[in-house]
């Protein structure tokens, strides 16, 4: 009995005995090819999970510092919330646009930032309004989630103007430092209540070596899990059959977005639904222009014509889920974060078959 009979190899079952001996080393050189990929893909995997963790032991460590040279709670933990999460997403899209690939990396940078977005409310704010109903008090929200609708506008509108220069980075930027003047006015007017859920963001328990710990090795596990991931992504798109584009929009964003996903959770389940939605909205915010920002002025970035047309329209979707909360008074009971959910899982399928 041939012992390649179940992969239709045997002698008789495919060209005869004089293309057995070639198919069987046909059959090796697959096998080999195979756990070549494979390696590929779980290195990329431990990239991701790298970058998952390194965001926020670097946040909480230079919180941590922050506050210890002298800044208010408030602030910190605010600046932490908002810029916090898109550390991971930043680190990954420029490490992906340092790789000499020019045609395909750049599709995965805006694969991440696009699937990043929509990960952020589809997964990670679904998941805090499992774990607790939002009930959001923070004026703030009444004008982040406004610019947080104008910045997937302005995103839509120069990625149409293919390619995202530096010009257009500029224009990023400068609606970020915008974005940031404002909402740092009116945070000021919150109450105390509010400040200081933000407040208990910061870890001040944690000693100052511990803290310059954290910092030290959450940087080293960014940048190095940024560099794993970006080296491996391109072999990981064809194992799995996915274009560049559709790794960013799955795997790589949910990866980036997934500190963002377990803070939530956590901070959700404490009652700190202030926090939960300030890391929804702030990431969803800063991603489009502070990341995509830094991103296309570190280098010029094309966007294919299927992102434009699909992906982000679909981003700018899902970003119109936030505004039943505008609605409802910062409101997001358990059924609207179930509905959230599977419109997540629905995008992520429509990717992985449409990478088919």
């Amino acid at each position: 009995m041939c012992g390649y009979r179940e992969v239709g190899l045997c002698a008789g079952e495919t060209r005869g005995q004089k293309g057995t001996t070639a198919d069987r080393n046909g059959f090796v050189v697959r096998l080999i090819l195979r756990g070549y990929l494979v390696e590929h893909v779980g290195l990329f995997v431990v990239g991701l999970a790298l970058l998952a963790a390194g965001a926020p032991l670097l946040v909480f460590g230079a919180a941590r510092l922050d506050r210890r040279a002298g800044r208010s709670p408030f602030a910190v933990g605010a600046v932490a919330i908002g810029l916090g999460p898109c550390l991971a997403g930043l680190a990954f899209d420029l490490a992906v646009l340092l790789r000499p690939v020019p045609q395909s990396m750049p599709r995965l940078a805006v694969g991440n930032i696009v699937g990043g977005n929509v990960a952020n409310i589809g997964f990670a704010l679904a998941v805090a309004a499992l774990v607790r109903p939002v009930r959001a008090t923070a004026r703030v929200f009444y004008t982040a989630i406004p610019l947080a609708f104008g910045a997937t506008l302005l995103f839509w509108f120069l990625a149409r103007i293919s390619p995202l220069s530096r010009v257009d980075a500029g224009f990023l930027l400068a609606a970020c430092a915008v974005a940031l003047v404002l909402l740092i006015r009116v945070a000021r007017r919150e109450s105390e209540d509010v400040k200081a859920e933000f407040a208990a963001w910061v870890p001040e328990r944690v000693p100052v070596w511990l803290a310059v710990l954290f910092a030290l090795a959450g940087a080293a596990a960014l940048v190095g899990g940024a560099l794993l991931a970006a080296e491996e992504a391109l072999a990981t798109a064809v194992h799995l059959k996915f274009s560049s584009l559709q790794l960013g929009t799955t795997i790589a964003a949910f990866g980036t977005t997934l500190p963002t996903c377990v803070a939530t959770g956590v901070v959700a389940r404490r009652g700190r639904v202030n926090a939960a939605l300030g890391l929804v909205v702030a990431s969803v915010l800063f991603n489009l222009l502070l990341t995509a920002g830094l991103v296309a002025m570190a280098q010029p970035v094309l966007i294919e014509e299927r992102a434009i047309m699909k992906a982000i329209p679909v981003m700018a979707l899902f970003t119109l889920l936030l505004l039943p909360v505008l609605l409802n008074d910062l409101s997001l009971p358990r059924w609207e974060g179930g509905l959230m959910l599977a419109a997540y899982a629905g995008f992520v399928i429509w990717q992985v078959l449409a990478g088919r």
